[in-house]
This record gives C-alpha cells, sequence and structure tokens, in this order.
C-alpha cells in the first residue's frame, strides 16, 4: 500500500512538474497552451499543491525522494512567473512617467498603490460591473455589428476607450476584456467594445472602416452615451491590437488621442515572411485568409494593415504590452514596432513581461493582468487630460 502512494505521489509531481515548465518553456501545441496561460498566470495558487505534496510525511525511500525533488520543482517553476514580474512592476512607474510625463500618479487607492499588489494575488477584489447596453453600429447585408457600451461613472463628457477583441481575425467574442471595461468604466472612462466582421470573408481593409464607422456613430450618439467625442483611444488584443494600430496611425485623426496594443502584429510583411505552416496556430494560413492573398497578390491589404509602414511623428501616443515568450505573436512584432516610434518621435511605453506568453491578462488579478491594468490606467489619464 505504501508503495501504491509512492508511485501515486511521485506521478503526481511528475505531472505538476511538466505543467509547472510551461511557465519557462513554449509549448509545442495549441492544446497546451492554456497550460501556460495557467502555469504563468496562477502560478501563485498553485504552487501551494505541489509545496504540500513535497512536506507530506513519507519514508526515506529512493521513489519518495524523487517525488520530493519533482514536487519542489514544480513550486519553483509555478512561483517563478510572479519572482519576475517583480522588477517590472518596480520600474513601471518610472518608465510610464518617462515616456508620458503628463501622465498624475497612479489614483488606485491607499491599500493597492503599486502595480503589482500581494494582496489581490492572493485574495483577488470582486470586479465591481458597471451598466452594460447593447447596440447595431453598422449594417452589411443581414449581418449587423454591435458595439457594447460600458456606461462610466459620472455627470460630465467622458473620454471614449474603443475595445477590440482578438481571435485571428476569424473569430473572438466582444465581451472579451470585461473585467478591464468595467475597471475602466468605474475610473470614470466609457467603453465601448466593438464587433468586426471576420475573415475570411471579410478581408482588410473592411475591418479598419468597421472602426471607423464605430468612431462616426459614438460621434453621433455621444450626448446620449456621454461620450466626449474628441477623445477617444484605441485598444486591442492581438488581432484587434493589429487593428487598433493601423487605424490609429493611418487615420491621421486628431481625436484619437491613443493607443493601447496587447501582444499584437504590427507588420503583416514580418509575420507572413516569418510564419510557418506547422506553428502551433497555423499563422501562415491566418495572415492569407485576412489579407485576401500572399504579399505579391494584396501587397496593398499589407502595407496599409502594417502600423509599423504607418507610424510617424504625427501619430498618436502608443502603448505596447507583449508577454517575451508569446507563442503566437511574436515578441519581435512589438519590439520593430518600438523602435521604429522611436525613430519618428512619437512618444510611446513597451512594457515588457519576461515571463508572459499570449493572452497574459486572461487572469485580470495576476501578474500580468496587473500590471498592464496599471500601465493602461497611468497611459489613459496622460492621452485624455
Amino acid at each position: 500500500m505504501m508503495r501504491i502512494w509512492s508511485l501515486f505521489r511521485l506521478l503526481s509531481a511528475v505531472v505538476l512538474c511538466g505543467a509547472a515548465a510551461f511557465a519557462v518553456v513554449k509549448v509545442p501545441t495549441m492544446a497546451l497552451f492554456p497550460v501556460a496561460v495557467v502555469a504563468t498566470e496562477y502560478g501563485h495558487w498553485l504552487f501551494l499543491i505541489p509545496l504540500v505534496l513535497a512536506f507530506l510525511p513519507v519514508a526515506r525511500t529512493r521513489i519518495n525522494c524523487f517525488g520530493t525533488a519533482f514536487a519542489l520543482a514544480a513550486s519553483v517553476l509555478f512561483l517563478s512567473s510572479v519572482v519576475r514580474a517583480i522588477p517590472v512592476a518596480y520600474r513601471l512607474p518610472k518608465q510610464l512617467a518617462e515616456a508620458f510625463p503628463s501622465s498624475a500618479p497612479a489614483a488606485h487607492s491607499a491599500d493597492d498603490p503599486t502595480p503589482l499588489s500581494w494582496k489581490k494575488l492572493w485574495f483577488p477584489p470582486k470586479v465591481e460591473p458597471v451598466p452594460v447596453e447593447t447596440y447595431t453600429y453598422a449594417q452589411h447585408g443581414n449581418d449587423a455589428l454591435h458595439l457594447l457600451l460600458y456606461r462610466h461613472h459620472g455627470t460630465s463628457p467622458a473620454p471614449c476607450v474603443i475595445a477590440i477583441h482578438g481571435g485571428g481575425w476569424i473569430n473572438g467574442s466582444v465581451s472579451e476584456g470585461a473585467p478591464l471595461n468595467h475597471c475602466l468604466a468605474r475610473e470614470g472612462y466609457a467603453v465601448a467594445a466593438i464587433e468586426y466582421r471576420l475573415a475570411p470573408r471579410w478581408t482588410w481593409p473592411a475591418q479598419r472602416d468597421d472602426v471607423f464607422d464605430a468612431i462616426d456613430y459614438l460621434r453621433q450618439h455621444a450626448a446620449q452615451f456621454g461620450v466626449d467625442p474628441q477623445r477617444f483611444v484605441l485598444l486591442g488584443r492581438s488581432a484587434g491590437g493589429q487593428i487598433a494600430e493601423a487605424v490609429a496611425y493611418g487615420a491621421h485623426d486628431r481625436t484619437i488621442r491613443g493607443c493601447i496594443a496587447f501582444y499584437s502584429p504590427a507588420d503583416m510583411h514580418y509575420a507572413f515572411k516569418y510564419a510557418r505552416a506547422d506553428d502551433i496556430l497555423n499563422s501562415l494560413k491566418l495572415v492569407r485568409q485576412y489579407m485576401g492573398g500572399d504579399p505579391t497578390d494584396a501587397r496593398a491589404n499589407y502595407d496599409g494593415a502594417s502600423s509599423i509602414l504607418l507610424a510617424n511623428s504625427d501619430s498618436p501616443p502608443t502603448l505596447l504590452i507583449h508577454g517575451r515568450r508569446d507563442e503566437l505573436v511574436w515578441y519581435l512584432q512589438s519590439e520593430r514596432l518600438s523602435r521604429r516610434l522611436d525613430s519618428v518621435g512619437t512618444p510611446h511605453c513597451f512594457v515588457r513581461l519576461p515571463w508572459a506568453t499570449h493572452a497574459f491578462d486572461f487572469n485580470f488579478n495576476g501578474p500580468g493582468g496587473q500590471i498592464s491594468t496599471y500601465a493602461v490606467e497611468t497611459f489613459l489619464r496622460a492621452v485624455t487630460q
């Protein structure tokens, strides 16, 4: 009986160690990608399971020693993300202040004044919802495009954050990022989370035009929605970030005060050139569907969708957030855009998260969620004053 328990303990420790390894090692298949998100953004909870397993009283045998070693290794790996987040959080206020000198000190509560709160990691507060209303902002034949309006707290017209969801341009949900949307609405911003036309049925620039339609709709209904039509900020994740960047830089619209892009591809030529048919996302197929073919067939679409080619000295201030070990969108996409923004003199901040993978903000109160929320709130104060 003791041997069965020892084997079970060893097997459990090995499985936990394997899962925890994805906190530092890239996943080989899309099926394991959620494990990487859990290991990196929930590891500060999960480390307790192997830790308890390691210190359970057992006989001093070889198999139990191996079990203890694997369990302790799993605990360390699970904790590695939050440990690596500490220096990022420490540097972030200064980094943001240098990039956006007009930004005010972070308006967080007295109990939570920093980019990374230990209390929120282990005792996450409930996000208090605000009223959410659904509107149809555009119609294309039988297809209606909707937006979710998160009503802001306050009586005066508010800056409006237009949130553009991810999903590889072929799917995705307008409810993506709801905790952040509710949080921003409570901070005094209106948030409009928008749908857009999807590939492969619709290729670029249909998605750009949908964002323009959403902006026009919000302007027309500004009084009804409590929105300031002179203060828009585009926010997008992954595919939505690519759309946000391309619209923000290509529109030459002074009412677009800023752009926020989470883990987004900034150069569609680069995305096509370095995509492999066997990568876990099948990026080559996604890019072709979205652009309407190869660069030789649809060069104008590739150019118009690449914010790195559109960026200039008049581009709006930009906040880039990307995990260094992103398996789905290469970290160099944001790195290269940051260099381009440096060269043209566009105010920007690139928040690099060394532990993080794609969709790191899935856990709103995890290391990536907290740090990105702090950065977004500080950026919004700077560009909407």
